[in-house]
């Protein structure tokens, strides 16, 4: 069984997910009752592939900008991918920014939505800093049962 201090640790990580605004509660809470014997690492690849995804599709946003003339239908379907999926997995504050970038893209603020852009990536980079941790944390929760 997961060492007493170690599910206490998870347990304060994740609550500070929901304290700072990361993570929204009933979506996590929704994801987890999805994990069962047949997917018991469900929380961990869904995260998992968050991260990859996400990084992927700001990456995206950020070379579509730099293109001449800008790729719009790329940072589109990108920002577009982006605010589905950060809002599946309930990353509140970078859905928040994600719309946010939209809004100014969509308005035409170029400078605006550079500055959002970059807001974005550093939600994304300290939200990403957090998470890794927490799923290699819940990994070695399960680990330790066996």
């Amino acid at each position: 069984m997961a060492s007493t201090s170690l599910r206490q640790q998870l347990s304060i990580m994740r609550q500070s997910f929901f304290d700072e605004g990361l993570l929204d509660h009933e979506q996590v809470s929704y994801l987890e009752t999805l994990e069962n014997e047949d997917d018991p690492d469900f929380i961990e690849n869904v995260f998992t592939l968050f991260l990859r995804d996400s990084s992927r599709y700001i990456d995206s946003i950020e070379k579509a900008l730099e293109t001449n003339p800008i790729d719009y239908p790329i940072m589109e379907r990108m920002m577009y991918r982006l605010k589905g999926s950060s809002a599946s997995i309930g990353a509140s504050k970078i859905n928040g920014e994600t719309n946010t970038l939209r809004k100014a893209f969509h308005d035409g603020d170029m400078e605006s939505g550079k500055a959002s852009l970059q807001k974005l990536k550093a939600e994304h980079a300290t939200f990403k800093e957090k998470l890794v941790v927490y799923v290699e944390m819940l990994k070695q929760a399960k680990f330790s049962e066996y």
